[in-house]
C-alpha cells in the first residue's frame, strides 16, 4: 500500500469494526506480533455521517457510547462512523487519541505517564510510546483487514446491529 489515502472506505470499515469491538469485549489479542493483548474502546464521542450523500452527520456524546442503542440505530440508518474518541491499553500503558476514517489518521494523542523525571528519559519515554503505539495500531488494523476477509465477517456484524 502506498499512500494511506487509497484505502478510502476501509477507515469507515475500521472505525464501524473498532465500536463493534468496543461493544463486545473490546480486547484484541496481538499476541502474534508479540504485543499482548490490548484493550480498546471508544469513549466520550463519536461522529456518524451518512452515506447517502445529503450531508447529514451526527456526533454522539456520552461517558457509555457502546451502550446506547441510539449509535447502533443511526448505523442500521445508514449513518457510519466518521470519527471518534479511542481509549487503548496495552500492558497497563493508557493511550487516548482520536482516530477519524477518511483519510485514517490518528490526532490528538495524549500518551502514558511513565513516571520519568530527568528531561532525557522524559523524551525517550514519549518517543517509545509514540512507536508503541504506532506498531499497535498498525497491529490492530492487520487483525481487522484478516477478520474482514472471514466469510462470516458481514453476517456477524449484520447480527451485531440487529439487521
Amino acid at each position: 500500500m502506498k499512500n494511506i489515502n487509497d484505502i478510502g472506505f476501509l477507515g469507515t470499515e475500521f472505525l464501524l469494526w473498532l465500536y463493534w469491538q468496543s461493544c463486545e469485549e473490546g480486547t484484541i489479542s496481538l499476541e502474534d506480533q508479540g504485543l499482548g493483548e490490548v484493550h480498546i474502546s471508544i469513549e466520550e464521542s463519536i461522529t456518524l455521517v451518512s452515506i447517502t450523500g445529503d450531508g447529514y452527520s451526527e456526533t454522539v456524546k456520552s461517558q457509555e457510547i457502546t451502550e446506547l442503542k441510539t449509535v447502533r440505530e443511526s448505523i442500521k440508518a445508514g449513518r457510519l462512523p466518521d470519527s471518534a474518541k479511542i481509549k487503548l491499553i496495552s500492558n497497563e500503558l493508557d493511550y487516548q487519541f482520536q482516530i477519524k476514517a477518511n483519510p485514517l489518521k490518528i490526532s490528538a494523542v495524549k500518551l502514558p505517564l511513565t513516571g520519568e523525571k530527568e528531561e532525557v528519559q522524559v523524551i525517550s519515554s514519549r518517543i517509545e510510546a509514540v512507536s508503541k503505539l504506532e506498531l499497535i495500531m498498525k497491529a490492530v488494523f492487520d487483525v481487522f483487514l484478516i477478520e474482514r476477509e472471514k466469510k462470516s465477517f458481514a453476517n456477524d456484524l449484520k447480527k451485531f446491529l440487529d439487521m
